[in-house]
């Protein structure tokens, strides 16, 4: 799995990405890819969001791989994507995380406008999260190969700061996954599930070693598989915090919200139809 501010160290390097306009009614695309020849995370930037190629893990997915990025829009992300094929290696580590970034992990994030990252304090702000996507396959075809997690990840810190030493809890919301992946989680599992508003969530809890840094993670993953979320992310906030007190406190910060897809092998695409994350 997992996560890192880049994903896991919050130093995101930006790449400037362009493409002209196509006429005065057509509205500005732009696309990036990585790959074993250029393997170093890119970006698309629209507003305060990041789509990212999020190569953390890459060095064990073998030398066949590629990533591609894509957007439709100047002002949202509805419509972007990403398609990925060729990961290989094992099946249980995370080769790289394509994702949406709104927050601390973005380069060019502006809290002023973003509202991340902001002081968890009694959990009292809305952080509204709507996803809505397709998976519909490498090129728009099939199904995708492989495993995979789609998923929500929100990083607590001890201070407002993005250093890796700052970590001390970690959110990943799941709701969608491979299918040798529905029933296992990464750690111990809880024995009383979250429902929320009918749905239920598995919860698990398990500690992220990395750089020889360690945290706690909490992970949510939903029982029936969805590819449309729209809920407040305190919500899930508050139960982590309930259920694990000591490492999502009201002194820490709620630093960055994205989503992406955890990818560990095979080949895929999503289509973001619709992503928007509001804090207020």
């Amino acid at each position: 799995m997992k996560t890192l501010f880049t994903r896991r160290t919050l130093l995101a390097t930006a790449f400037g990405v362009a493409a002209g306009m196509l006429s005065a009614t057509q509205v500005q695309a732009a696309a990036v890819s990585a790959s074993p020849t250029d393997s170093s995370n890119k970006h698309i930037y629209v507003g305060q969001y990041d789509l990212s190629t999020n190569l953390w893990g890459i060095s064990g997915a073998g030398t066949n791989w590629y990533e591609y990025l894509f957007t439709n829009s100047t002002s949202n992300m509805d419509g972007s994507g990403y398609k990925w094929s060729g990961f290989g290696g094992n099946s249980t580590d995370v080769k790289a995380y394509p994702s949406l970034r709104r927050g601390a992990s973005n380069a060019q994030n502006d809290p002023a406008v973003s509202g991340l990252p902001y002081l968890f304090g009694n959990n009292s702000k809305t952080v509204n999260a709507l996803w809505s996507f397709d998976s519909t396959g490498y090129d728009g075809t099939g199904s995708i190969s492989g495993g995979y997690n789609h998923t929500f990840d929100v990083f607590f810190n001890a201070a407002n700061s993005t250093a890796q030493s700052n970590i001390r809890g970690e959110i990943m919301i799941i709701t969608d996954s491979a299918a040798n992946s529905q029933t296992s989680g990464w750690g111990v599992k809880d024995p009383t599930a979250f429902v929320l508003g009918g749905e239920t969530w598995d919860v698990w809890q398990a500690t992220q070693n990395s750089n020889g840094y360690s945290w706690h993670v909490t992970q949510f993953r939903k029982r029936v598989n969805a590819n449309y979320f729209n809920h407040n992310l305190a919500d899930f906030f508050g139960e982590a915090a309930a259920r694990q007190p000591n490492y999502f406190k009201s002194t820490y910060y709620v630093m960055m919200v994205e989503a992406g897809t955890e990818i560990k092998t095979g080949s895929g695409k999503v289509y973001n139809k619709s992503y928007q994350i509001s804090v207020y």
